[in-house]
């Protein structure tokens, strides 16, 4: 079986977490990826802690399936270089700050000389314009201005910092894929290359259409802790369990009342006590109710009944699902040197593609550098001279 990216060529220039989980989501569907870092560095990700086995365990996460060019893009051979390599590439992946690429010699303009059929792809903060273009920013910045960070807590005290990257992951390394894939869909058409402009804080930004939706209606923000489906309604909120939380998500009437019943107290069924006119005396008589059992015995005691309850799971019981291992999101894999490694799976499933996910094990720094070359049409010689001129590792 042939996975759907098979032959796409994709250049990785980019650094730390959205670039880099952008083109994992690539190369697992196929794509030839050749992460371009720096000579003796590399991406700031190889060393983030915590360490597993040679390498550290972000850099195991983000980069299976990928191979590993060490290139000085700050040397003037190294910029003809990889002007040279673009020609044979699809896709280039970047996440500087605007303006870095072109300071360095390998922009859009520069590159696309080279290949007027390339897919040039920036990920940045805030944007390749606007006031904020050039400031430097992390996910926790991006949720904040994006209004998203106001909604995210109990609403009586500190915004909550969500527990994955929002900004970094949904705004912009799944943003990023749809965006190349939707210029790949273009180019088969018209032959022609594009720029993709990918914002993280757009990407949140967009996420708020309900949010926005409601506002504009009411004239109101929502607020943490009291819109409907961030603890404002009884029928979808967080309770205390006696070993830890469990989620109530009975938004739909039936769900509600078939819930109410289970509990032995129909009398909360129905719309007044579901969605919040007498929200915190309910609130308060779930969360009495929730605590009298564990996680594991709520989860016993309503099987089989169609009322939206789940567990609060941590990571590790997160990876250890049932529905989890069954869909093929936990596989194992090499880790080089850090022993059975877990790594989680792509979400992206296709009929047609092969589930087996783990191709190569992520690479050392310049572990690729002769084979990529090579297959340019560098000759060793040429690979030496470079080598030794610190151009390449």
């Amino acid at each position: 079986m042939s996975r759907p990216l098979d032959g796409l060529r994709v250049l990785d220039l980019s650094r730390l977490l959205p670039g880099g989980y952008a083109t994992l989501m690539l190369a697992d569907l196929g794509a030839d990826v050749v992460k371009v870092e720096e000579p003796g560095r590399g991406d700031y990700v190889r060393w983030t802690p915590p360490a597993a086995g040679e390498h550290s365990a972000a850099h195991v996460a983000l980069n299976r399936n990928k191979r590993s060019l060490a290139l000085d893009l700050k040397s003037p051979d190294g910029v003809a270089l990889l002007r040279e390599l673009v020609a044979g590439f699809d896709v280039v992946v970047e996440s500087f700050r605007p303006g870095v690429m072109d300071r360095l010699g390998v922009g859009y303009g520069a590159l696309r000389a080279a290949n007027p059929a390339l897919v040039y792809c920036a990920i940045t903060g805030y944007g390749q314009d606007g006031p904020r273009a050039g400031v430097a920013g992390h996910d926790a910045n991006y949720v904040g201005y994006a209004g998203v960070l106001s909604m995210t807590g109990p609403g009586d005290g500190t915004p909550v910092l969500p527990g994955v990257q929002i900004g970094d992951l949904g705004g912009g390394g799944m943003a990023a894929v749809v965006a190349v894939l939707a210029a790949l869909a273009r180019r088969a058409r018209t032959g022609e290359g594009d720029f993709c402009d990918v914002s993280m804080t757009d990407g949140v930004v967009s996420w708020l259409s309900l949010h926005a939706a409601a506002y504009v209606a009411t004239g109101s923000p929502p607020r943490a802790g009291r819109a409907p489906l961030n603890g404002g309604w009884p029928c979808y909120s967080v309770y205390r369990a006696a070993d830890g939380h469990v989620t109530v998500a009975a938004l739909e009437p039936r769900f509600w009342d078939a819930l109410c019943a289970a509990l032995g107290r129909p009398d909360l069924a129905g719309d007044a006590y579901a969605t919040g006119a007498r929200r915190d005396e309910v609130v308060a008589e779930l969360d009495a109710l929730f605590a009298t059992r564990t996680r594991a015995q709520w989860m016993e005691a309503l099987e089989g009944l169609d009322v939206c309850v789940a567990p609060v799971n941590d990571v590790a019981e997160a990876l250890d699902d049932a529905q989890v291992r069954a869909r093929g999101m936990v596989v194992e894999g090499d880790a080089r040197g850090a022993g059975r490694w877990l790594h989680v799976g792509n979400p992206i499933r296709l009929a047609s593609a092969p589930r087996d996910l783990v191709r190569l094990p992520p690479p050392a720094l310049g572990e690729h550098t002769d084979e990529v070359l090579r297959a340019a049409g560098v000759d060793d010689d040429r690979i030496a001279r470079l080598r030794g001129a610190g151009v390449v590792a």
